[in-house]
């Protein structure tokens, strides 16, 4: 059973591995809390690319090197290689830096929320990682009660 937390990444360094849709998606909802992100990927979605524009995000587009994960806080790999991303988890296991892969939920060690985000109040909202269509419903529920129609919620 996971335990809900809730970080200050304000001064955390992030690190995101990979170029597609999810990292995308991780990318969008981790620029509005932390200003030192940094994304790595051989292919960047072009999606990528603006939000790093707009939100001052680094990109590096190579490919990951264990190099990269030197004094990192956080690290999300949103790949689409499940045996590059169960390298990386043994890598930051190895270094104790906080880890979450997209692909397989077995190996992380903590699961991204969906998120809710009004005035000064923050919503995180997630099932284990087990049912992601009863998180989308409650979401919709709360963002109905809270009368939010802007784009400051956040689905991952």
């Amino acid at each position: 059973m996971y335990f809900p937390l809730f970080v200050d990444l304000t001064k955390k360094d992030i690190l995101v591995i990979g170029g597609g849709q999810i990292a995308a998606r991780r990318i969008r909802v981790l620029s509005e809390f932390s200003d030192h992100l940094t994304v790595i990927a051989p292919d960047i979605s072009e999606h990528i690319r603006t939000l790093c524009n707009t939100k001052m995000v680094g990109l590096i587009q190579r490919a990951f090197v264990p190099e990269d994960l030197k004094g990192r806080d956080l690290v999300f790999a949103a790949t689409n290689d499940a045996e590059l991303n169960r390298k990386i988890c043994d890598l930051c296991r190895e270094q104790r830096i906080l880890f979450n892969a997209c692909t397989d939920q077995t190996i992380c060690d903590f699961f991204f929320p969906s998120v809710i985000s009004k005035d000064d109040v923050i919503i995180g909202i997630n099932a284990s990682g087990q049912d992601h269509g009863k998180v989308r419903e409650i979401r919709r529920q709360l963002e109905e009660a809270l009368e939010i129609e802007d784009s400051r919620s956040y689905y991952c």
